[in-house]
């Protein structure tokens, strides 16, 4: 509510300097314009309200007194280069003067004209303009891409010429060109973004590609454009977590530019299995991630997810790897596996972690299983993958006869649980468990005696061994076989 004893006072021809001067810095903006139009205001005053309100300095009664006593003065010079009242001759003489906050005042001006306008572009502000960088030019730049009689070829010459900042002020500016809007839009850069939703020319589509971006700020302000649509705000409203997004704006977002908007959509609970398959092959190494975690994630989804996850660890430096290799295994303990996702991964040779949940998967297949024992030399293995291989009833004869001498050789205080499980795989190939029924270790012929297909001649000769634990128990055999 506006305090009527401050304007009072500010309009006061009687106030005092000390008093108009604190007046000056009222919230109130009427009270503000109210002491730029009092007589009795100092010039310094003046010049620091000018910039707010150039008409009322111009149309105080003072001004003319200090018009004639001192025309060239700058503070004289800068409130007419603002005031909306100056004559546009007048404006060309004061474009003329080499000082960069009058030629400014100047270029903001919205009664400057075009032509003036266009020969500010070339300012005689630096002597030798050889010397001179695009950023000296910035803030004169800046206003003329401001003024609303800046033409479109002009804004395309100050586009040429200036740097960032002034292409943000164009990118505000209502007859900025479409092809430069386009331009500006593709910038990763958030300032821009901002200018660009600013502008109220904005096209809609443009607004919908703002729509997504991360920082509210820009979402606010496309929110406020004249030009948002309702696909617009059906983004935002997806950005920000809101219920009720579509199928269909799903599917669009899936092939958005930005991969903080995919990455979204790909952990939505809405996205279908389809478009979840498209995002698991995505280059941006969270978004699969994220796809094949997905409650709707078919075994496609798995399959492609693990082609990703092999090609970017294969492509990434040691500092990502760490948290690939992690999600390879994680992926490998699903419970959705498929044989092909336990193939693709297998191709990870020399990490550990990996082949140790892909042994101990009963979804891999025997193929996948051999290949990994063939890789592998029983110095450099943990034994915790020997174990996993012995014990996958789906390892090969092939692939048990060639892991016993791998585990054999090893001097891991825990090869025994590899041994065993050899001995008592279902798959273990006859010659071996003949050999393993003379073996010196009386437990390993205990286990070799419990074997579901060891054949009876093997558990006869068991029968008569000097250890009577042994013996017993290929008794016990024999008898459940007759």
């Amino acid at each position: 509510m506006l305090d009527d004893n401050d304007l009072a006072l500010a309009s006061a021809v009687d106030t005092s300097v000390v008093v108009l001067e604190e007046l000056s810095l009222h919230p109130q903006p009427e009270v503000r314009e109210a002491v730029a139009r009092n007589p009795n205001t100092p010039t310094e005053v003046l010049l620091k309200l000018g910039k707010e309100f150039p008409d009322a300095i111009t149309a105080n009664p003072i001004f003319n007194l200090l018009l004639l006593e001192n025309p060239e003065s700058h503070f004289v010079r800068l409130s007419l280069a603002r005031s909306t009242t100056t004559s546009e001759s007048a404006i060309a003489q004061l474009s003329k003067i080499e000082n960069e906050e009058i030629l400014c005042a100047v270029a903001r001006n919205p009664k400057t004209p075009l032509h003036i306008l266009e020969q500010l572009v070339s300012p005689p502000l630096y002597p030798d303009p050889e010397y001179a960088t695009e950023c000296d030019f910035d803030r004169l730049f800046i206003a003329i891409a401001q003024n609303p009689n800046t033409s479109e070829s002009l804004l395309l010459q100050l586009a040429e010429r200036g740097s960032s900042y002034v292409e943000m002020a164009i990118a505000q500016n209502p007859k900025t060109p479409l092809s430069l809007l386009n331009k500006f839009a593709d910038w990763e850069n958030f300032s821009m973004h901002e200018a660009i939703a600013r502008n109220p020319q904005a096209p809609s589509a443009m607004l919908e590609k703002l729509a997504g971006e991360n920082e509210k700020e820009v979402r606010d302000l496309v929110k406020n454009n004249p030009n948002v649509s309702e696909t617009a705000i059906a983004i935002i409203n997806f950005i920000e977590g809101k219920p009720g997004t579509s199928i269909d704006l799903l599917e669009r977002l899936a092939s958005d530019r930005r991969a903080s908007v995919r990455r979204l959509v790909a952990a939505h609970p809405s996205t279908p299995a389809k478009v979840l398959e498209k995002l698991a092959q995505d280059t941006d190494e969270d978004v699969p991630f994220k796809a094949a975690n997905n409650p709707n994630a078919t075994s496609t989804v798995l399959e492609f997810f693990a082609e990703s996850l092999v090609k970017q660890i294969q492509r990434l430096s040691s500092s990502n790897e760490i948290m690939l290799r992690q999600r390879a295994v994680q992926l490998a303990r699903s419970s959705d596996i498929t044989p092909k996702v336990l193939e693709t991964l297998s191709q990870m040779k020399n990490d550990y972690h990996v082949l140790v949940q892909i042994a101990s998967s009963l979804k891999t297949p025997p193929t996948i299983l051999l290949a990994i024992i063939n890789d592998q030399a029983s110095a450099h293995v943990h034994i915790e993958l020997f174990i996993n291989l012995a014990e996958n009833p789906n390892t090969p004869s092939d692939g048990l006869e060639k892991l016993y001498p791998k585990v054999n050789q090893s001097q891991h205080e825990c090869k025994g649980s590899a041994l065993d499980a050899i001995v008592t795989h279902p798959n273990t190939p006859v010659h071996l468990l003949e050999q393993f029924a003379v073996d010196s270790d009386r437990y390993l012929r205990r286990k070799v005696a419990t074997n579901v297909n060891i054949p009876i001649s093997i558990l006869e000769r068991l029968s008569r061994d000097s250890d009577d634990w042994v013996s017993s128990i290929a008794k016990q055999a024999l008898k459940a076989r007759a």
